[in-house]
């Protein structure tokens, strides 16, 4: 141990030791707590919030309005009012939990520990600040979890925070869960969220009368407008020009609205549902083994070029790497970063790659680069709905983990079958969960352009897809590649030549 460290360890003992350096009471009211011990002023539109006292409180807000930072405020002062309670974050992601809360709480910290040192040593003490837990010299800790129904119910909490609520794939099983850990504490929970999918519990604390136990707020973008928040009307209006081809967006996530899937070819229950909080994308560098699969689909001016790989791994699809260049990017660059991407991974099978535009001297550019097993792909109405058809049989195919049922998710009148039908029973005695053939990771940003792909139905009979003026799709149609290659390339053994769909 540095002398340096042992010093400020000897120093935090010591104000323990030593007793409160100054009088100090905890504020009863949560927003002179942010005020007196935080150090900092929050708008008016979240003093509802900071001073609800309900045990069940629900809170919908515009993004960059401050609902996760001025949330992490309100997570302080319960540690600091109930001693030796736990306080349990969790999120879709368990790395956005630990990234962006506790970059909030230790934030929150900080300014505590520029305001009285020595009273920040004798309450918390800089050594108890870690990454994924905060303890707290009254016995009580906020610790980061992951959003696995089973580990939440292992734990007895006073409160739990749920990060992006409507994001969750499990979040019915995890709301019972987190209830029982609740239950003998008689604890706090407080979800937040943009809105996305309604058949969800975070969608029925707010409409739903058998949730009415629930305290609600909701907070749009132009409350948080100068001189009353931290927007930026030019940001602002940037935003909404951009996003004019994409209101339900728009209207998603700065005007807290839950928008109707009209004439989307993946509905945002469907997308829900394929979300798996248990996988990250790896990285570009990273030397992973398995059955990869790459669809790039390329962009250059007006659309972006965009690189996908699944992995085949006993009969599901994991969209493992999702990378989108910037504009006015090289083909020439796109390419050798695939050619890094097979060099490091070692075993991608197919390479499926949009020519359309480009013309079949792309393919010849990609195999004198050096990458293998490509294939040319015409972006024609037929090959399109083949492809994106392929992806979301993907989704809606699901089978159970336990006994093996396989079957859609997808029934009618837009209900969507989450557990077993056979009625499996895990060891908690709750319904097993039906696992979806195709696995995506947490990232709203392929979400949004997931649901953004619209189809028509032509006089032919044909699908004709399309997505709003303004907007992009390519992360869309990589994917669609990578899954479209998984399903028709030949066995890894067979090694083909280039050659056109």
């Amino acid at each position: 141990m540095s002398l340096r460290k042992l010093r400020r360890r000897v120093r935090e003992e010591a104000a323990g030791r030593q007793g409160p350096p100054t009088s100090r009471v905890l504020p009863r009211d949560p927003v002179e707590f942010c005020r007196g011990w935080l150090g900092y002023e929050p708008y008016a539109y979240m003093h509802p919030f900071l001073r609800d006292e309900g045990h069940f409180i629900a809170n919908v807000q515009a993004r960059q309005t401050g609902k996760t930072f001025n949330g992490m405020a309100k997570l302080l002062w319960y540690a600091f009012r109930y001693p030796g309670s736990l306080v349990l974050v969790t999120a879709p992601k368990y790395d956005q939990a630990k990234s962006v809360a506790f970059k909030a709480l230790h934030g929150h910290l900080e300014r505590m520990r520029g305001l009285d040192r020595r009273f920040f040593d004798y309450v918390v003490g800089r050594r108890n600040v870690l990454k994924t837990v905060i303890r707290f010299r009254n016995g009580s800790a906020i610790q980061v979890e992951s959003p696995v129904p089973e580990t939440i119910r292992g734990h007895t909490a006073k409160v739990v925070y749920l990060m992006e609520a409507n994001f969750i794939r499990d979040d019915l099983d995890l709301y019972t869960a987190v209830l029982f850990s609740l239950n003998t504490t008689n604890g706090y929970l407080i979800a937040e969220s943009t809105p996305w999918n309604r058949d969800s519990v975070f969608y029925s604390m707010f409409h739903d009368a058998a949730f009415d136990q629930f305290s609600t707020h909701r907070v749009v973008y132009t409350e948080a407008l100068p001189p009353n928040g931290p927007l930026s009307p030019e940001i602002v209006e940037m935003v909404e020009k951009q996003l004019a081809g994409d209101p339900g967006r728009w209207r998603r996530e700065m005007l807290c609205e839950w928008t109707e899937d009209l004439d989307v070819w993946l509905p945002a229950s469907l997308i829900a549902l394929a979300q798996d909080s248990g996988i990250n994308y790896s990285h570009g560098a990273a030397r992973p083994r398995g059955e990869f699969y790459l669809g790039v689909d390329f962009g250059k001016h007006v659309d972006y070029s965009v690189v996908a790989v699944v992995e085949r791994l006993h009969g599901h699809l994991y969209l493992r790497h999702c990378h989108r260049f910037p504009l006015e990017t090289s083909y020439g660059a796109v390419i050798g970063y695939m050619k890094r991407l097979q060099d490091h991974w070692r075993t991608i099978n197919a390479v499926y790659a949009d020519k359309t535009g480009v013309g079949d001297y792309i393919v010849e550019d990609m195999e004198r680069g050096g990458l293998r097993n490509v294939t040319g792909v015409n972006f024609t109405d037929q090959s399109k709905e083949a492809m994106a058809t392929c992806l979301k049989e993907k989704m809606r195919s699901a089978v159970c983990p336990s006994c093996g049922w396989s079957g859609y998710v997808d029934g009618e009148e837009e209900t969507w079958m989450t557990v077993c039908p056979d009625g499996c029973l895990n060891e908690e005695g709750n319904r097993v969960g039906l696992r979806p053939l195709l696995h995506i990771p947490f990232d709203p940003d392929l979400f949004h352009e997931l649901n953004l792909e619209r189809y028509e139905l032509s006089k032919s009979g044909k699908l004709l897809f399309n997505h709003p003026q303004g907007t992009n799709d390519d992360r869309f149609w990589a994917t669609a590649l990578a899954v479209y290659a998984a399903e028709g390339a030949p066995p890894p053994l067979s090694r083909p030549t280039a050659r056109t769909i």
